[in-house]
């Protein structure tokens, strides 16, 4: 991360939380046969989400730090460096697989979150929408979950010492606050946004890049919708 004053830092951080990350606890919970998509429009919103994701990536992202990995990082991590689709392959299957556990698990205990309707595309200009509502959301999920608020949130804690258990604390505040945006689709979507999330963060601390994260996020969400 790019170094910025400690209270220009924070008064940043408060107003991300306060705009992007406390909105979705706000949400009611979907009532069953509710459809989640009521149409698919031109996704406004999710693009001005995007391009604040942009921002967030220019004043927040530090280059040298994939560098500092590539030269001193372990094997694992300077081979993920080298990898250019491994990631992707590897996320997008750890993701499908954990939608999968989920699936059966809610067959077996009876949460059927998967009654909340999903209204499908009918022609190829809701195919457009709906593909560039899927990229921009994915893109600043990622943005925002993967990268910025657990690091920012780490950076902010240890600006004058790094004390034992913060970065679990990070990781697991990260978790808990991405899981429970989901809560409005139920515990099933709470649990299988908690192991999605384990394995994009993997993915990113392993690569140090988003875009295999956003890529895997994306190619999801499409055929999720598709096997709807």
């Amino acid at each position: 991360m790019k170094k910025h004053t400690l209270l220009s830092d924070l008064a940043v951080f408060l107003l991300i939380i306060f705009l992007f990350i406390v909105p979705p606890f706000l949400t009611t919970a979907l009532p069953s046969g509710k459809a989640l998509f009521s149409g698919w429009s031109f996704p406004w919103y999710q693009i001005l989400l995007a391009l604040t994701g942009s921002l967030i990536l220019f004043f927040f992202y530090d280059k040298s730090q994939a560098a500092r990995v590539a030269q001193t990082g372990s094997v694992t991590d300077r081979l993920w460096q080298r990898l250019i689709v491994f990631p992707l392959i590897f996320t997008f299957g750890m993701l499908f697989a954990i939608s999968l556990f989920c699936r059966f698990l809610s067959e077996i205990t009876g949460s059927y979150d998967a009654e909340l309707l999903v209204t499908k595309p009918v022609n190829a200009l809701q195919w457009l929408f709906c593909l560039l509502n899927f990229l921009c959301a994915a893109f600043y999920e990622e943005v925002l979950y993967r990268f910025y608020f657990v690091d920012q949130l780490f950076g902010l804690i240890t600006r004058k010492k790094i004390w034992r258990g913060s970065r679990i604390l990070c990781e697991v505040l990260g978790l808990l606050v991405f899981a429970f945006a989901h809560l409005y689709m139920g515990w099933i979507s709470v649990l299988n946004a908690a192991l999605a999330h384990v394995a994009l963060r993997l993915c990113y601390k392993k690569s140090c890049r988003l875009w295999p994260c956003v890529a895997a996020h994306f190619i999801y969400n499409v055929i999720s919708l598709i096997l709807l």
